[in-house]
């Protein structure tokens, strides 16, 4: 998924009062530890973490600052490593919510 298509479907679950993103992959839920822009080959990379994840607000924040520097770029999700090799690509982005907390998912 390009960055601009990532952007808009995080709004969106925002206006949803969606709080906080997970990385979510068959039925493994990750947090997102890191936010890394490669501009070699031109991509963003979302590093998945086992602990803690990042706010919509705070990752919004992140790829508009990665937008304005680089432009529309694809972005990936990875297992702790930049290689593109072992990134995966972005499927989709959907709303969920449990008990009192609202979450958005990147599906992979």
């Amino acid at each position: 998924m390009n960055l601009l298509d990532l952007r808009s479907k995080l709004e969106k679950g925002k206006e949803l009062q969606g709080e906080v993103v997970y990385i979510k992959e068959d039925n493994l839920i990750s947090g997102i530890d890191s936010v890394y822009k490669n501009q070699e080959d031109k991509s963003v990379v979302l590093l998945k973490s086992k602990e803690e994840t990042i706010k919509v607000d705070h990752l919004l924040e992140i790829l508009n600052e990665i937008y304005a520097f680089v432009g529309d770029v694809e972005v990936f999700t990875s297992d702790r490593e930049l290689s593109r090799d072992i990134s995966k690509k972005i499927q989709s982005v959907e709303f969920a919510q449990y008990e009192l907390v609202k979450m958005l998912f990147i599906n992979v």
